[in-house]
């Protein structure tokens, strides 16, 4: 898990009166990220690591396509993303967590291969590569499927034989990195996998799934999210993403 950091004090434009505090999903980032949320003449604002600061709502209303591609921070949020029982996933665009911003994935992990800080884990029989700072929820996370699989034997094939983790690499067709470019990453047993892009015909989509809810539990319990809870659907991904799966960020009026 990631040190907290404090957030940063700061005073009203307008003579030095308490300003309100930072919505919900700013205020909790320090908790998971090397950030400070700071007030800025148009609005609430998040200071990365080498002193740039950033909005973290731009304003600007957009279309899914615009929402995947140029993000704010507060756009990473909608929609909610739900644990819990597995459920078909059958709402357009339902995909919690697919939008990323990466100002701050780089703030916290690296922007180049070289800075990615990666070290190798054995899991279930394949060595892979996490990040150093994800290595501790990692762990955690392996320790609650050894328990998965004592209890239920059928549960280890979906863990054997995993795709992947750490890969500097863009998402296919397009300019956008991928989550395991970070080294915050796993695709698990791709045999057991469904994958939308893998759908014939294309379109429309129809959500599927072989996973079962005790690897699901193991991973969302640690901060991990997973693609199987996207229209587009990509069950064999899990990444890190704690902010999404804490409730302090969403706030006592969210969803």
């Amino acid at each position: 898990m990631l040190p907290a950091l404090v957030l940063a004090t700061v005073t009203a434009l307008d003579g030095g009166a308490e300003p309100a505090g930072p919505p919900p999903g700013l205020a909790c980032l320090p908790k998971w990220y090397p950030v400070k949320a700071v007030k800025a003449d148009a609005g609430w604002a998040m200071r990365l690591p080498d002193g740039t600061t950033v909005p973290y709502d731009d304003g600007k209303a957009k279309t899914p396509a615009e929402l995947v591609e140029s993000p704010d921070m507060e756009d990473t949020y909608g929609p909610p993303y739900r644990q819990g029982p597995i459920v078909p996933v059958t709402a357009e665009n339902d995909g919690p967590g697919r939008v990323r911003y990466y100002p701050l994935l780089e703030a916290a992990y690296g922007s180049s291969k070289r800075q990615v800080d990666t070290v190798r884990v054995t899991f279930f029989g394949k060595h892979v590569m996490v990040h150093r700072r994800v290595l501790e929820p990692f762990n955690r996370v392996m320790a609650r499927l050894d328990e998965a699989v004592k209890r239920d034997g059928s549960v280890l094939p979906f863990l054997q034989k995993v795709g992947g983790t750490f890969n500097w690499r863009k998402i296919s067709d397009t300019d956008r990195r991928s989550a395991h470019s970070y080294g915050i990453s796993i695709d698990l047993n791709v045999a057991r996998s469904n994958y939308w892009e893998w759908q014939r015909p294309k379109a429309p989509l129809v959500w599927k799934n072989r996973f079962p809810q005790a690897v699901v539990d193991a991973f969302e319990a640690e901060g991990f999210i997973w693609g199987g809870r996207w229209d587009h659907y990509d069950t064999m991904h899990f990444e890190y993403r704690p902010e999404l799966l804490d409730p302090a960020c969403r706030g006592p009026a969210s969803p």
